[in-house]
């Protein structure tokens, strides 16, 4: 459980992360834009806006300490939670509310600003006004790479959905449904990032020189970006499956962790990394042309600052003026279900996903009975029931020596029960049914060692040692 625990803390970890830089990123004037909302350069040295650093400073200080609080049960989950399943809804509902209400100290301070610089009429550059550098234009299909690339990822990620196919079976569900998963993922950052491609061009400068080197160093970063993330990805689920379902022997917990440092790296910092890079060029080469800069207020194009809803424009997504990602035209009705279905969509479906498959297994027991014709010996547990013939049987042993697996190719591993296909360095290959305590002491089980199997040993337990050793006993009979 310990490989759990750190992949759980170290998505908390990046979820704290990327809402602190995004709020912190907030509290410092862009050019001539605070708040997300534009205002004339002198006014950004006011101590109105001093006084609104301060505050907002207060309340993100705020909502860091809240998070950290709270986080406290997703650190130390066992000692709060005897379910796994109840831990990791805590922890999504955790991530969740913080992305959507984590960002409130903005959304104030953003309408503060806007309402003082209404009252104080700060308005600066023209309004409602688009701006087209065409000679520009004329070079946009040559700023991002070529979508061909992404058949990298995509052929990739057919590997793991022929394999879980090849695999399939009751118990195995679960990789076709991660396989079609993964590829529907790699196509929708194939699809982002065509339609962030297709974007009409941002026109910062009078100077074709300016606009030229800023859009092509964004589309082709952010073209880049999606290509490497998506690449990443696929090949991470792909060594899981080569190790899942036994193509190759890999020590699986480094594979995890540093695919999970890896891709959560790429993920959060990845963005971040590329819109801070444009942001410093943009100023870099605005500031040594000040008279070309060309500023525009669309304020009221933006709600609170972070949602973007302009008829006006065709642009299904547009950059963020709050943190370090892209958003999306909300008047558009790619933009609108981008916005506001999409997130619902995938998340009800993670939801239920993970009532269907995990609600079943965290609550199933294993119970083993014996027949007079064969298959001699079942055991039934949902969705990991076995038969086994006693010929099949080549010794058998009960004992409460201490026990520990290397890897889990599929089933269940909690602190109280291992249930699945496992791997153990005294064992190896083993078919588990074990129940703990969740003492420090070992419960008695049986150890089969089978020959003629895909499985060196099964191992098999009851939750009480004195059933265990009923089995063992009648085990043994019959196989005298």
């Amino acid at each position: 459980m310990l490989l759990f625990r750190i992949i759980m803390v170290s998505c908390i970890f990046i979820t704290f992360i990327a809402i602190f830089a995004t709020l912190r990123s907030a509290n410092k004037p862009k050019k001539n834009m605070f708040m997300a909302v534009t205002l004339p350069y002198d006014v950004l040295e006011s101590d109105f806006i001093k006084e609104i650093q301060k505050e907002y400073k207060s309340l993100c200080n705020k909502v860091y300490i809240i998070m950290l609080l709270t986080a406290i049960p997703c650190i130390f989950p066992f000692w709060i939670f005897k379910n796994i399943t109840v831990y990791i809804f805590y922890m999504l509902i955790w991530c969740l509310g913080f992305a959507y209400y984590g960002i409130i100290p903005f959304k104030l301070m953003n309408r503060k600003v806007k309402s003082e610089k209404a009252k104080n009429e700060w308005f600066v550059g023209e309004k409602k006004v688009v701006y087209c550098d065409t000679k520009t234009t004329l070079l946009k299909n040559s700023m991002p790479i070529s979508n061909k690339y992404f058949l990298i990822p995509i052929l990739i990620g057919i590997i793991p959905l022929i394999m879980s196919i090849k695999n399939f079976s009751s118990e195995n569900i679960v990789f076709l449904v991660v396989a079609i998963l993964n590829l529907g993922v790699i196509l929708l950052m194939f699809y982002i990032a065509k339609i962030f491609n297709k974007n009409k061009l941002k026109t910062y400068s009078t100077d074709s020189k300016i606009n030229f080197i800023l859009n092509k160093t964004e589309k082709r970063m952010v073209s880049i970006y999606f290509l490497i993330n998506a690449i990443v990805e696929s090949l991470i689920i792909l060594v899981f499956y080569l190790i899942f379902f036994e193509y190759i022997d890999i020590e699986f917990f480094n594979i995890i962790i540093i695919s999970t440092v890896v891709l959560s790296s790429i993920v959060a910092l990845g963005f971040i990394y590329i819109k801070k890079k444009i942001n410093d060029l943009d100023e870099e080469l605005t500031s040594k042309n000040k008279n070309s800069e060309i500023i525009v207020d669309d304020d009221d194009y933006w709600i609170d600052g972070i949602y973007y809803y302009n008829p006006n424009d065709s642009s299904k997504m547009v950059n963020s003026r709050f943190g370090y990602n892209i958003t999306y035209n909300m008047a558009t009705k790619h933009g609108y279900f981008m916005a506001k279905k999409l997130d619902k969509i995938v998340l009800g479906a993670t939801f239920l996903l993970m009532i269907i498959l995990m609600l079943p297994s965290e609550f199933a027991t294993s119970s083993i009975s014996f027949n007079d014709n064969s298959p001699n010996i079942s055991i039934s547990s949902f969705p990991y029931s076995y038969d086994l013939d006693y010929n099949d049987i080549e010794s058998i042993t009960i004992t409460n020596e201490p026990i520990s697996f290397k890897l889990r190719t599929n089933g269940i591993a909690t602190d109280t029960k291992c249930i699945g296909n496992f791997k153990s360095d005294k064992y190896g290959k083993c078919r588990v049914y074990l129940y703990f305590d969740g003492e420090d002491n070992t419960p008695k089980y049986i150890v089969m060692k089978l020959k003629n199997n895909k499985f060196d040993y099964l191992i098999y337990n009851t939750k009480d040692d004195k059933n265990t050793e009923k089995v063992y006993s009648k085990l043994q009979k019959n196989l005298d």
